[in-house]
This record gives structure tokens, C-alpha cells and sequence, in this order.
């Protein structure tokens, strides 16, 4: 365990000890028919933040630098962001929330968006859509690539080279390669029924329309292996991403109760394919660091973006950790941690982390929609609303 991880192990620690049950809201499943309000978190959210705040400033005051203004804004965030919901994408002006264009499952009627990724100009979008295979055939999994207007249109919308997968689930992870040439993504092969299905990194080549696939080599007997978030290196030689293993999943995206394991690789992916285990662990070898749910590498390849979960577990059909910390980690040992941004999980299922090119502006989407300014969540629309996943 490095320096950086063992200080970092104690800090969230200390921030799980100090939460206490009061201070917590009760876990209710969301109602289809009312999307929930920014306001009804208002009060337990502040109760459980003031917890946390008091323990951070107590406990951990040496580990973790408060955020910095020049280090997450200079000019503001971009102006539109795009949201993934289940009608499809929506763009949005960031600062009213605003729709400004709208794009209905090119993947086909029944198809639904698993993921999206901004390009290196904050401009250029890859979407992911899973569905139908054409004429019939199973599943299959579609990339389109567009890119917003300075109106906030959509322009240019068509399938990328390369970028029709049969037979192929998507997953929840994508990314584009800093000079725009390559996309990464997660997807899952079926197999035969009561088998898991086989998890995959695919990197397709944008011009001409090459595919590579990487999997196995870190399967763990009685676990379950899901990679929920995936960015490149700087030079676009390799991928960054996560990797975790559970014993039982209760919701997507959370482990059950019980100690998950994770770690933050890099792979580099030259070549045709092969296992995914060849490459180096860059965060993760403790149990104490061992509960993230999303690894970024930043833009400049310096330090992780990592959303983690702690405190105790809330719920009887579906417990989860509820405490959500975000902090940045240089992978210098000489660095510091900073903490950007924490909150109270709540019911919603997935966690999802994404940035723009600079790495200044961060987006949550989670229970609450939103980006980071100066350790506080700006929320975006929809709130409570279907949008799983946002990119700007």
C-alpha cells in the first residue's frame, strides 16, 4: 500500500465512523409517476453533510487540501451537456436546463443509450445504443457519433466506422481517445444459461474501423467482475479502468454488504486483443480503498477522479452504503488528496462520473444531477428525473 492510499484509507475511514443512523434519510423506491424533488433531500442531505463536514475537518484535516477555485473553473463550465434518458439524448443548456436538441433512438424504436463520451473539443459525442439486432438475430450494440452547434443542435449524427456489434451487450463504460481516433467501450458476450456472461473492453478505430478485444485474466472464483467506468491515457497508448468484483450485486452498481474488492488498472491496448490483466495496478491493492464505484483518470494522467462509497449500508430490499465521497488522488507520492465533493447516496442504483476535456468541470449523475463547483453539487435537469448518465 502506497502512502497516498494508506492516508486516503484513513480518511474515509474516519468519515464512515462518524456517520451516524439518525442522521440519515430512509431509503423509498422511487415512484414512476412523480420524479422526485431537489427540495425533499434538502434537509437530511445538510444533516448527513454537516456529519461528514465536522468529521473531514476533525480526522482528516492533514489528508485532504480544500478544493481550489482556479483548479475547477476558470471561464465556467461548457456551455450544453448531453443527457442520456430513456427517450433517448437530450442537449441542454447548462445554465437553465433549457432543451435545445433532441435525438429519439437512431439504435431503433426498442433500443436504449448505455452510454456516452465527450471528444478532446467538448463537441464531438459518441453514443452507445443497445437493441434488436437488424434483422432479427439477438442483440446488438450501435456507436453514433455527433456534434453540437454553438446553437446547441445536433449535427452530423451517423453510425461510426466499425461501429455495429452483434451479439454484443453494452455496458456502462465509454470513452473517446484524446485525438479522437479511437473509442473504448465495456460490452457482454451471452453465453449459455446459468454461465456469466463474458465481459469484454472493445476498442474500435474510428477511420478505418478496426475492432480489438480484451478480456479475461481477472476472474475470481465466486465473484462477480463488472468494469463501471473506463478514460485514456494522455497519450492515447492505453486505458484506464476500473475493475471490481463482487460477492452479490443488490442494485446495479453496488456491491451487497460485505467487503468488495476494486482496483484501478491501466492497460495498454496496441494490437489485436488479449487478456485484460497484463498492465499495472495504479490504486486499489488495500480493502480499505477497495468500495469505488468510479475511477477517472484526469486529463493531464497525474491523478484518479474516484467517487467512493462508505458509511453503513441502509435498506432491507436493497442496502447500500450511504455516504458518496469524490477525490481527487495524484499518483505522485508526494501529493495530497483533496476531497471535492461528498453526499448522501439515497436509493438511486447507478453512480456514474464524467468530465470534460480540461478536467476543471466533473459531472455527477447519480440521485441528484450535477457538477462540481467548489465542493458543492450545481444541479442540473432533470432531477429525479429518467437521466442516467450526463457528458459535457
Amino acid at each position: 500500500m502506497t502512502r497516498t492510499e494508506q492516508r486516503l484509507v484513513d480518511a474515509l475511514g474516519a468519515v464512515g465512523r462518524g456517520v451516524r443512523e439518525e442522521t440519515l434519510p430512509p431509503l423509498r423506491a422511487r415512484s414512476p409517476a412523480r420524479p422526485r424533488r431537489w427540495g425533499r433531500w434538502l434537509a437530511p442531505l445538510a444533516a448527513a453533510a454537516s456529519v461528514v463536514l465536522i468529521v473531514v475537518a476533525v480526522s482528516a484535516a492533514h489528508l485532504f487540501a480544500r478544493p481550489q477555485g482556479r483548479d475547477l473553473r476558470t471561464m465556467g463550465p461548457p456551455r450544453y451537456y448531453v443527457s442520456a434518458e430513456s427517450s433517448g439524448i437530450q442537449v441542454r443548456r447548462t445554465a437553465t436546463g433549457a432543451v435545445t436538441a433532441t435525438v429519439s433512438g437512431p439504435g431503433g424504436p426498442t433500443g436504449y443509450v448505455m452510454g456516452l463520451a465527450a471528444g478532446d473539443d467538448d463537441r464531438e459525442f459518441v453514443a452507445e445504443y443497445t437493441g434488436p439486432a437488424p434483422h432479427g438475430g439477438g442483440v446488438a450494440t450501435r456507436l453514433y457519433s455527433f456534434h453540437l452547434t454553438s446553437a446547441g443542435w445536433v449535427a452530423g449524427l451517423s453510425l461510426v466506422k466499425g461501429g455495429l456489434l452483434r451479439g454484443l451487450q453494452g455496458g456502462s463504460a465509454l470513452a473517446v481517445a484524446p485525438d479522437g481516433s479511437k473509442v473504448a467501450l465495456t460490452v457482454y458476450r451471452p453465453v449459455r444459461f446459468g454461465q456469466p456472461d463474458l465481459l469484454q473492453i472493445a476498442v474500435i478505430y474510428l477511420r478505418t474501423g478496426a475492432r480489438s478485444y480484451w478480456s479475461g485474466g481477472l476472474d475470481r472464483a465466486g465473484f462477480h467482475l463488472s468494469i463501471p467506468s473506463i478514460s485514456w491515457s494522455p497519450g492515447g497508448e492505453s486505458v484506464v479502468f476500473l475493475s471490481r468484483w463482487c460477492r452479490t450485486v443488490v442494485v446495479t452498481g453496488f456491491c451487497g454488504p460485505g467487503t468488495p474488492a476494486a482496483q484501478v488498472r491501466t492497460l495498454r491496448v496496441a494490437g489485436d486483443g488479449g487478456q485484460l490483466s497484463p498492465g499495472s495496478v495504479l490504486l486499489g491493492r488495500s480493502s480499505g480503498l477497495s468500495n469505488i464505484v468510479q475511477a477517472l483518470l484526469t486529463p493531464d494522467g497525474k491523478a484518479l477522479d474516484i467517487v467512493a462509497l462508505t458509511g453503513p449500508y441502509r435498506g432491507k430490499t436493497h442496502p447500500v452504503p450511504q455516504i458518496l465521497l469524490l477525490a481527487r488522488v495524484p499518483l505522485s507520492r508526494d501529493g495530497r488528496a483533496r476531497l471535492l465533493y461528498h453526499g448522501v447516496v439515497g436509493p438511486r442504483g447507478q453512480v456514474f462520473l464524467s468530465s470534460d476535456a480540461s478536467g476543471r468541470y466533473l459531472i455527477l449523475t447519480w440521485r441528484l444531477n450535477g457538477w462540481i463547483d467548489h465542493g458543492r453539487l450545481r444541479p442540473l435537469p432533470p432531477q429525479g428525473g429518467p437521466a442516467f448518465t450526463d457528458a459535457w
